[in-house]
C-alpha cells in the first residue's frame, strides 16, 4: 500500500479507503487484495464488512 487515504462519511458512517488494501484474517493470513474498498458504518449492509449502499435508504428518511 502506498499512501492510502481514509474517508469517513459523517452521514452514513461508511469508511472508504483509496488505494490497494490487503485484507487479512486474525492470524495475518492474506484473504484477498482489494482496490478502494468501502466498509459499512451503518450496520445495514448485507455484504458486511463491506458497504452495499444500504445506508442510502436510511438517509432518505
Amino acid at each position: 500500500m502506498t499512501n492510502p487515504k481514509v474517508f469517513i462519511n459523517p452521514k452514513s458512517g461508511s469508511i472508504r479507503i483509496t488505494g490497494t488494501v490487503d485484507m487479512v484474517d486474525a492470524d495475518g493470513n492474506l484473504i484477498e487484495t482489494r482496490e478502494n474498498p468501502k466498509f459499512c458504518g451503518c450496520g445495514q449492509s448485507k455484504e458486511k464488512p463491506l458497504c452495499d449502499g444500504s445506508h442510502k435508504g436510511l438517509l432518505e428518511k
